[in-house]
């Protein structure tokens, strides 16, 4: 059975998580949400396109991103931009790109900056600095 571009693009990402030395457990919880080290809440997206990388987010992904950043607990947005890059954006981050607040159809932009390192951009605003592609996984678990 051929793979999905989902699967394989998550594959990707789930496979340095895991590899982490601070890695103990994975809970998956359904439509690219996972519960890492029962505490850290990772959500993963892809795009398969070229840069610059566009990702959608419809009401519902909106209104239960925003609840689970009100909870207690980390939550990482990891955009995995092709072959090229995983993108991780913590809380403060995922607030500064989208508007929860908001549930409309929503996109944030990822475009990559010389020197391996990603802007973020959405309709909240940018992003502030630039996330080093090496970032990933080691954010997530900081």
């Amino acid at each position: 059975m051929p793979l999905a571009a989902a699967d394989f693009y998550r594959g990707a990402a789930l496979s340095q998580i895991i590899g982490h030395p601070a890695f103990e457990t994975i809970k998956p919880l359904g439509k690219g949400r996972y519960l890492v080290n029962g505490g850290i809440l990772v959500w993963l997206r892809h795009s398969k396109e070229k840069s610059p990388w566009n990702f959608a987010f419809n009401s519902q992904e909106l209104t239960a991103l925003g609840e689970d950043l009100k909870a207690d607990g980390k939550v990482f947005l990891c955009l995995v931009c092709r072959r090229d890059n995983i993108c991780a954006l913590d809380g403060a981050e995922i607030a500064q790109a989208l508007k929860l607040d908001q549930a409309t159809e929503q996109t944030l932009t990822v475009t990559r900056v010389p020197g391996r390192k990603s802007g973020v951009s959405g309709p909240g605003g940018e992003v502030e600095g630039v996330i080093l592609a090496s970032a990933f996984p080691d954010k997530v678990f900081s």
